[in-house]
């Protein structure tokens, strides 16, 4: 069997068995979640909106076709971080371009994240919901 036909059963599978689908979604979501938070860069002050604290995972859809998890930080300067700074200026509104490299040091640490450990929890998420219905079929 091709790993494409294995691909196609399994999503025969996770229409049969939202349940378990949604089970195993949740579960992978978890670990984006846990990576994403490890890979979230740290700061020295103490404020309630850390980067590394603010992450939520929800999961939407209500039928197995459109089932998904959703990911995202509440901090309110996470964008600031992930995206960087083009032209800092200090509180009187001059240039400061050797403050580029510092605040720009993080980023796209959330691309990064997702990039390095998207294979491994899809790989583990897919040898779960095989797992799980391999129960069901007996």
């Amino acid at each position: 069997m091709k790993i494409e036909e294995f691909v196609k059963r399994l999503d025969e599978m996770r229409i049969q068995y939202p349940g378990d689908a949604e089970d195993v979604l949740e579960a992978g979501a978890q670990k984006m979640t846990k990576a994403i938070r490890k890979a979230s860069p740290v700061g020295n002050t103490k404020h309630p909106h850390k980067l590394r604290k603010s992450w939520r995972c929800k999961i939407k859809g209500y039928r197995a076709a459109d089932i998904h998890a959703e990911i995202r930080s509440t901090a309110p300067h996470f964008h600031l971080v992930n995206r960087g700074v083009q032209n800092p200026k200090d509180t009187h509104g001059n240039p400061k371009p050797e403050w580029r490299s510092a605040l720009n040091r993080h980023k796209g640490f959330l691309q990064k994240a997702v990039r390095d450990n998207w294979d491994g929890i899809k790989k583990g998420m897919a040898d779960d919901f095989y797992q799980k219905v391999r129960d069901h079929l007996g």
